[in-house]
């Protein structure tokens, strides 16, 4: 059993200092405890879904509160966090509710049927399963968060100038801008995955309602439209300035020299036909035609007629001696030709019309060296000038960045930290322990030099040193060993007579 009365003496012996610090501290190490035990116990969440809608949101937490996963939704309510040890079963409650980005059916959850099921809802079957599979293969796409596909089938009919044609409709959460070329081929992927569906009536849209395709990368006829133009323009532009900037960095160091370019590009196609002739005479059609008459010698018989009538003597081509006669005559007819070329040729858009560069050097850079670069500059460029190319350059003094920098993009923000409350109260432990233990060692080393308890009388006598004839009897007075007998008595006396009182002078002996 605790001796307590020890214990309220052993407290009242310690002055009123050393007790509030020891109360102070008592107190710190219980918060300290507090703060330990609750972080130590808070579950430890992670990220299950990015990028949802508040309908995607929606569905994916009243499934998970079926499965009975705790949950907290962040970023806005875009993002749904589940406790790191429930990840797995979060997962397949996702996937057997069929909720969340990807979770749409494909076709091969189409493969058993009824003989009940009608055509229509084989037809509905289909194109469901149809829009999974193609949202699939746009979400495995770099950068595409999630998506959705809508395609509308055409219907069969009679008559071909009354058929409808297939549709499709797109929306894509991204977390990047795409260049008309990724978009493009995102259009042509789903008009090549559905039967008679054109890339042309396909319609794709980003998270923010914005038209991707056909309005937003090219116009009615498929050709870069003036959204496009900019686009790619302001691609082609920065990349040839971060070339630029990258060789101003590595020849003269960082933050010495930037680069701005602006160009203007030629985004029409162009197609050109050509027919060339090389003077070679080709011979495109020839006819012959002839004609053979004979005849033998005194034949009486000829062509009826004038001259059948005539007497020989008379007759023209006639021969005394009777030889036979020979007719002979040939006619042709030839078509010539030029030889020629004919070639077709389609030129791609993305010819530079006018390029015109920017330099911009400290002033702690020579201008030798900023003459030189100029000059590399416009080589590496392919700066032409007599298409109106121009290359500027200035010289001023750069702004000094400060060693410092803040917590939201800076050394200090890569601290993974949750939020400013969770960043406070670690701060405020860490505080508190330290205190603690700036306390406790003050008063420790404050009581170093003191004594337990206080040294008795009787011990600092006996310590001193006395002579041995101090100690003999007959050196003691007679009249003091009288004295001390009579104050005995009177004690003795007093102790029988009232002894409470004797109780409580003894009492404050020991507490002094």
């Amino acid at each position: 059993m605790p001796n307590f009365a020890s214990a309220k003496d052993t407290w009242k012996s310690i002055e009123p200092r050393g007790q509030l610090t020891m109360v102070v501290s008592f107190l710190l190490i219980l918060v300290t405890a507090y703060f330990l035990f609750n972080y130590a116990t808070k579950p430890s969440y992670t990220t299950l879904q990015t990028g949802l809608q508040p309908t995607q949101t929606n569905r994916v937490t009243q499934a998970l509160a079926g499965a009975g996963v705790a949950y907290k939704v962040g970023n806005g309510g875009t993002t749904v966090s589940v406790v790191s040890g429930q990840l797995s079963a979060a997962q397949v409650a996702l996937a057997s509710a069929g909720v969340g980005p990807g979770s749409q059916p494909g076709l091969a959850n189409f493969t058993k049927t009824s003989l009940g099921t009608t055509n229509a809802q084989q037809q509905a079957m289909y194109q469901l399963g149809l829009q999974g599979d193609i949202e699939r293969q746009i979400e495995s796409i770099t950068g595409v968060t999630s998506a959705q596909v809508q395609i509308v089938l055409p219907t069969d009919t009679l008559f071909a100038d009354q058929a409808s044609q297939a549709t499709a409709s797109v929306l894509l959460n991204t977390d990047t801008t795409f260049d008309p070329g990724a978009v493009s081929g995102i259009a042509h992927m789903v008009a090549s995955g559905v039967q008679g569906l054109s890339s042309q009536n396909v319609t794709i849209t980003d998270q923010t309602g914005a038209m991707l395709w056909p309005a937003g990368g090219s116009g009615a006829d498929g050709m870069p439209g003036a959204t496009s133009k900019l686009a790619v323009q302001q691609s082609y532009d920065s990349q040839l300035a971060a070339r630029v900037d990258a060789l101003l960095a590595q020849t003269l160091g960082s933050d010495k020299g930037q680069a701005q370019v602006s160009s203007d590009l030629n985004m029409d196609q162009v197609t050109q036909d050509s027919v060339k002739y090389d003077g070679t005479k080709v011979p495109l059609t020839s006819q012959t035609s002839k004609e053979n008459l004979q005849s033998a010698s005194g034949s009486t018989s000829g062509v009826a007629g004038t001259s059948a009538n005539v007497p020989p003597v008379y007759s023209a081509g006639s021969s005394k001696n009777g030889a036979p006669t020979v007719y002979l005559n040939t006619t042709g007819n030839t078509s010539f030709g030029a030889d020629k070329t004919v070639s077709h040729t389609v030129v791609a858009p993305g010819a530079v019309n006018q390029l015109h560069v920017a330099l911009l050097f400290d002033s702690s850079v020579p201008p030798k060296a900023q003459q030189a670069l100029r000059a590399t500059v416009a080589t590496m460029v392919g700066l032409v000038p007599s298409r109106g190319d121009t290359i500027s350059m200035a010289s001023v003094p750069f702004q000094k960045q400060t060693a410092t920098t803040g917590a939201a993009g800076g050394p200090l923000g890569v601290i993974g930290v949750s939020s400013p409350s969770v960043l406070v109260r670690d701060a405020l432990i860490g505080l508190a322990a330290l205190v603690f233990l700036f306390m406790l060692r003050k008063n420790l080393k404050r009581r170093e030099g003191d004594a337990r308890f206080a040294e008795p009388t009787w011990l600092r006598e006996i310590s001193q040193a006395t002579p041995i004839a101090a100690l003999e009897v007959a050196t003691v007075p007679s009249g003091a060993v009288q004295h001390r007998e009579l104050m005995q008595k009177e004690a003795e006396q007093i102790v029988q007579s009232q002894p409470e009182h004797v109780a409580l002078q003894v009492q404050q002996w020991m507490n002094e």
